[in-house]
């Protein structure tokens, strides 16, 4: 979606990740008219305030009359509602996109409600924060980042090509996916993780937590985001959340083996390849950003 084509946006949900989005497209090009939608004045006025907003509504339908792209960025348990809502006004040519972490059940909610083979693709920006609100939203939350594509086998090349796009436009790579595919790979590298932080932060006592120090709170970050929004995402991919677990669970269960049997090769060979793979993937990480930037 080149940026002469976008002229008007309306984003649903301007929080952490909406209000990212709207603050990276006004850096990129100050002329796009974007609309908020939100349940919350006290949240709109804070969007308005920030510059990442013109107008804001609490009725979606009510914003997307004029927009050239929708971006729904509510916790994904709120699309059903919002999808009906638009469905009747948008008009023809208008692209729909979300920022949701799970993509089976959305994309199939989304082809019931719009229709197969447009207007809607899904995308999922792999960036964000603990953190939540437009108070912490940034122009720059997505730079570098990777964005997650997954179009079915009714979206024509096009429709994908212009979302492609826009996240480009954020300065973001973007790979394409099925959305089964993308279920599966981030119940392993974020959705797993984020409960693991959970369990984490809730197995010492508080006279444990006194001795807490910066390995402690860096494992546990993740576990400072918005519960709401990580209800919604381990609901809707349950299935290879599940998986996830149990093969986690098993690993776990090998390694505690390996402890309880005081078996020091074995341990420091466990603890030397997970080393090394963290090791090769920012080296990676940090290869992709550097021609990202070229």
């Amino acid at each position: 979606m080149p940026r002469k084509q976008v002229q008007h946006v309306t984003i649903v949900g301007v929080g952490l990740l909406g209000g990212s989005v709207a603050l990276a497209m006004k850096a990129h090009d100050p002329g796009i008219r974007i609309a908020g939608v939100g349940r919350r004045q006290s949240s709109l006025d804070k969007a308005l305030a920030a510059g990442a907003v013109d107008t804001v509504h609490f009725d979606a339908a009510e914003a997307v009359g004029q927009s050239d792209l929708v971006v729904l960025a509510t916790p994904v348990g709120a699309f059903e509602q919002h999808l009906r809502a638009i469905a009747p006004v948008l008009n023809p040519g208008t692209t729909v996109t979300d920022v949701g972490s799970t993509k089976v059940q959305v994309v199939r909610l989304a082809e019931r409600i719009l229709g197969p083979g447009g207007p809607f693709v899904g995308s999922h920006p792999m960036a964000g924060s603990e953190q939540k609100g437009v108070s912490a939203a940034r122009a720059d939350l997505f730079s570098g980042a990777t964005c997650i594509i997954t179009p079915t086998k009714h979206t024509p090349a096009s429709l994908a090509d212009r979302v492609e796009a826009f996240w480009r436009m954020l300065d973001m790579r973007t790979v394409q996916m099925s959305p089964t595919a993308h279920d599966r790979a981030v119940a392993r590298v974020s959705h797993l993780p984020h409960v693991l932080a959970g369990l984490l932060m809730l197995l010492p006592g508080k006279v444990d937590l006194n001795v807490s120090a910066t390995g402690f709170r860096d494992a546990t970050r993740l576990a400072g985001a918005d519960p709401e929004m990580w209800r919604d995402i381990l609901l809707t991919n349950r299935k290879e959340v599940l998986g996830a677990m149990d093969a986690f669970a098993a690993d776990l269960a090998n390694l505690r083996v390996l402890v309880d049997r005081a078996e020091p090769r074995a341990i420091e060979k466990f603890l030397a390849a997970a080393k090394k793979r963290r090791d090769d993937t920012i080296a990676r990480i940090i290869v992709d950003r550097r021609h990202a930037a070229e």
